[in-house]
């Protein structure tokens, strides 16, 4: 049974209420830009703390966002050069660094709105960060700090897995509408008469 959100929603033709601050399944135009933009900062502003999602990666936790000392013991055994039981809190402290650098990806993002978002400083604290983005950011420094070669699979992976996340809950998965301005101005494209007299 799902949990009950606070959680911007939208109502279909319908009438039924449907996830997202707008429909999603509509067309990415400006106006949803702005609308889908004004209700997730809403959303974030009123600091609810319910939420609808259980993790991800770790469904049987019952909350919607893994520990980090959870999300890093994923991202070891995925790594797979050792039994990630074996690591110290030195090797997990180093962790807590790599988590706060995926903090820092994140809100430079343009698809995420909490910037606002706090540094970890405990491995068994939680962030409203999805487990699958952090993994994948894990895995990514990881690689790094270890010089590996796998650092050419896990960055592509990374910022794909990040951008696809973000975008899908921001936006959803319709079609891109586009409307390219002219001169640097507010008119479309379309509306002004190309001169092809000009040379």
């Amino acid at each position: 049974m799902p949990k009950v959100t606070e959680e911007p929603t939208n109502k279909d033709a319908n009438g039924n209420q449907r996830p997202g601050g707008v429909d999603l399944r509509t067309d990415v135009n400006k106006e949803k830009t702005r609308t889908t933009t004004e209700a997730n900062l809403k959303y974030l502003d009123e600091n609810v703390e319910s939420r609808n999602r259980y993790s991800a990666s770790n469904p049987h936790l019952g909350e919607p966002y893994s520990s980090l000392q959870t999300l890093a013991f994923q991202a070891l055994r995925r790594y797979g050069d050792m039994h990630p039981g074996t690591v110290d809190g030195e090797v997990i402290m180093m962790f807590v660094e790599f988590a706060n650098l995926v903090l820092e990806d994140l809100r430079a993002h343009p698809y995420y709105d909490n910037i606002e978002i706090d540094y970890y400083t405990h491995p068994t604290e939680h962030r409203n960060v999805p487990d699958q983005v952090m993994v994948a950011g894990l895995l990514y420094n990881y690689a790094v700090q270890q010089q590996s070669n796998k650092v050419e699979a896990y960055g592509p992976m990374y910022f794909r897995t990040m951008n696809r996340i973000l975008y899908n809950r921001k936006f959803g998965n319709a079609k891109i509408q586009m409307s390219p301005h002219d001169r640097g101005s507010d008119n479309l494209c379309s509306n002004r008469a190309y001169d092809a007299g000009r040379t």
